[in-house]
């Protein structure tokens, strides 16, 4: 059965991108149904209504402003609203990967309590459906 873990994280173009997966505390990427009601014809035929699906890649990562420019942290303030391409796999032996792109927001700065690990939630939205590889259990 697969679990959360080991996996990795990147978001950026390619030979510049970020390796966010030990940053990673919790990481899922979530859908959202938008379904319109049907309609119903004088002849009495039902059309179903349209239904469209967003994605979001929700989670909690410690930020990384010790990183400089070359951080997540600096990237999601200098380039909020960007959108950047990713790949996540959640479970390296299991190799299932999702890959696309983000639209990139800024990170939260700061913790709730001294001496706390400083963390951040995000929900970035992610530009069409993300692609899978599907991958197999040992």
């Amino acid at each position: 059965m697969p679990v959360f873990g080991p996996g990795e994280l990147s978001i950026g173009v390619t030979g510049t991108e970020i390796d966010a997966s030990c940053l990673v505390n919790s990481l899922t990427i979530t859908h959202n149904t938008d379904k319109q009601d049907d309609t119903t014809k004088l002849c009495g035929t039902v059309v179903p209504g349209a239904v469209t699906f967003t994605y979001t890649l929700e989670g909690n990562l410690d930020i990384d402003p010790d990183a400089g420019a070359a951080g997540l942290f600096a990237l999601s303030q200098d380039a909020a609203g960007s959108v950047q391409p990713f790949t996540y796999i959640p479970n390296t032996a299991d190799g299932t990967t999702a890959s696309g792109e983000l639209m990139i927001e800024p990170l939260d700065f700061g913790a709730d309590e001294y001496g706390a690990t400083l963390a951040s939630d995000l929900a970035w939205g992610v530009i069409g459906k993300p692609t899978y590889v599907y991958g197999a259990l040992a």
